[in-house]
């Protein structure tokens, strides 16, 4: 009874612990928008609709399979510029940064676990064409909300989004900690929409601090140290073993954080020695960090 009252305490610790502090976001100031317009109830009780998002700019809604699978048309000067075909759009955000103007559409695609997605427009100055930026990957849950969503770094203009990549890894979703872990980074220019999370080191060496209490603390609550890292299942396999405990999991996501801050001999000597440490022998640690390193390699960090 004491381990399972003792479990139950870890969790709400590790989903529920302390926010960061305003030291730990500063830096990440957010731009002031022009305007956001909302789109997600527009064909509540139509098949089409039409609405002016600012500066020449046209969205066409159509229903396509429902409320939740509709098509949308971006008209620049009355001309189509793009057409995305998706689930249920959302909002659109209009901001000005200096001479260029964004527009962001949110998205949210539906599914159980899926996704909030963001499409991206731009005019470089007054008089200068539209440009469409392209799509953001999709996150778990819905979209953000744009207040909060734009920083400037560096002088740069940059949407702050998730990463949702390690979802289901060697845990179900619902006891996944690495669910949109963690914060993902597109730079915006007038012609461009890329990833580049390397400005914000500080906030991932800022989240490595927060980690590392919530290991402290897990630690502390287990009085008996499990076999491995990983434990086997009914299911045979490598990719089917699942974290022994909470505490494997926060090592992963110390580990991914460390990786994202571009520290990556920091990265795995935490790791390998807190593995020592928590656990009775380092079985399946090697294939851990080359599974991790898999992940991290399929798309830009």
């Amino acid at each position: 009874m004491k381990s399972r009252i003792l479990a139950a305490l870890a969790l709400f610790w590790v989903l529920w612990g302390p926010a960061p502090t305003p030291a730990q976001t500063q830096g990440t100031a957010s731009p002031q928008l022009a305007a956001v317009i909302k789109l997600e109830n527009l064909l509540a009780d139509k098949h089409t609709a039409r609405v002016e998002v600012g500066e020449g700019v046209t969205l066409e809604l159509a229903a396509s399979q429902g409320m939740m699978r509709q098509n949308l048309t971006i008209l620049a000067e009355g001309r189509p510029l793009k057409q995305l075909e998706g689930g249920r759009f959302i909002a659109c955000a209009r901001l000005a940064a200096g001479p260029a103007t964004y527009w962001a559409i949110s998205e949210f695609t539906g599914g159980a676990h899926c996704c909030g997605r963001f499409a991206f427009l731009a005019r470089a100055a007054t008089g200068q064409p539209v440009r469409y930026l392209g799509q953001t990957r999709g996150y778990n849950g819905g979209p953000r909300d744009f207040p909060g969503s734009f920083h400037y770094r560096q002088g740069q203009l940059y949407f702050e989004a998730y990463d949702n990549r390690f979802d289901y890894f060697h845990a179900s979703h619902a006891e996944c900690l690495l669910v949109n872990a963690p914060q993902y980074y597109y730079h915006l220019t007038p012609v461009s929409l890329r990833v580049d999370n390397t400005p914000f080191k500080d906030v991932y060496l800022n989240e490595v601090a927060a980690v590392e209490q919530k290991i402290n603390r897990q630690a502390a609550l287990q009085d008996v140290k499990s076999e491995a890292i990983l434990r086997k299942t009914s299911q045979a396999g490598f990719e089917r073993l699942e974290f022994a405990d909470l505490l494997g999991q926060l090592l992963v996501k110390r580990t991914i954080l460390y990786l994202y801050a571009r520290e990556d001999q920091q990265a795995w000597d935490a790791f390998n020695r807190d593995v020592a440490r928590y656990y009775r022998a380092s079985a399946w640690a090697p294939e851990l960090r080359q599974e991790i390193l898999q992940l991290m390699r399929k798309r830009p960090y």
